[in-house]
């Protein structure tokens, strides 16, 4: 991608947060691990959708001191070092989850005085990073997706999104010491992929993005949170950036599908003909609702 082309977007990243179930709780054919949403506030960009903690790159994800801190060495291919940093530090910010080495000890009443520092000033992460002794646990990232936001948008994103396990379960975290920040988010849910998409479709869940709600499709083969980073380190990471072409319109809205790379209609990267890799959207008034997800003879059903 040229640099004139990637000025269009900005750089952001977000990260998708797994934790164990407890034993106890686990039930058989279901996932075994909950994946961490927030829901948007109703101003800005994906107002009131749920969302994998996230946010845009900041200049302090760039200082030169994380790579010696980490002692970090570039893999051929991967984001570059500040994507997982900004994945770390937001995930941190929005929620008061750190995914560190080691795991924080920090109090609950730390945790909240550094998430208001950090919020207000992204240099403040390194200096807790470095003032307690932890690292942010890039190592233990999986790279998960690359997305851009299409043109039909007035605001454009590239974005990348990280997959992380947990080594505690969800009931170790308090309302006091993981909840949203009441800024940015308003609301803090725990769902396995199956109970997420099923909120979706009985509305307990008003907006899923493209994005998140092709990750929870991705995320449903995989049941025990034991498999999954072995499971996506193998996938190819292709960017997805959806075209969009109208399929019909009626009172409900403008209804969309979204070709996405290996779809047959593909401008540049299909599979095979006959293969389809879409996206099923429906725009009007009150936003943007998915209505169906296909990734070849799998179609994922929401709204329609």
């Amino acid at each position: 991608m040229s640099n004139e082309l990637k000025e269009q977007f900005r750089d952001s990243s977000s990260l998708i947060i797994a934790a164990p179930i407890p034993k106890s709780q686990q039930q058989p054919g279901k996932a075994n691990y909950k994946i961490l949403l927030l829901q948007r506030s109703r101003m800005g960009t994906s107002a009131a959708a749920h969302v994998f903690p996230g946010g845009n790159v900041d200049k302090a994800d760039h200082d030169p001191r994380w790579a010696t801190l980490l002692n970090y060495t570039p893999t051929a291919g991967s984001p570059p070092l500040h994507n997982e940093i900004c994945a770390i530090r937001e995930a941190f910010e929005e929620s008061g989850v750190l995914f560190s080495d080691p795991p924080t000890v920090l109090s609950n009443e730390e945790i909240k005085v550094w998430r208001e520092k950090v919020h207000n000033d992204g240099k403040e992460f390194y200096n807790l990073c470095t003032s307690h002794n932890l690292k942010p646990a890039v190592g233990r990232l999986c790279h998960f997706s690359s997305w851009i936001t299409p043109p039909i948008e007035p605001k454009r994103f590239h974005t990348q999104f990280y997959l992380a396990v947990l080594p505690w379960s969800r009931e170790s975290f308090s309302e006091s010491r993981v909840f949203a920040d009441g800024k940015e988010t308003t609301r803090l849910d725990w769902f396995t992929p199956e109970e997420a998409l099923e909120a979706y479709k009985t509305t307990q869940i008003q907006t899923f993005m493209p994005p998140q709600f092709v990750s929870l499709a991705h995320l449903l083969p995989v049941k025990r949170h034991e498999d999954l980073l072995e499971y996506f380190q193998k996938r190819e990471i292709l960017t997805i950036m959806p075209e969009f072409q109208m399929e019909s319109q009626d009172d409900k809205g403008i209804h969309l599908n979204g070709i996405l790379p290996g779809d047959e209609e593909h401008s540049s990267h299909v599979k095979e003909k006959g293969y389809q890799h879409r996206i099923k959207i429906t725009r009007n008034k009150k936003g943007m609702s998915v209505r169906a997800y296909v990734q070849g003879e799998t179609e994922i059903r929401s709204r329609l």
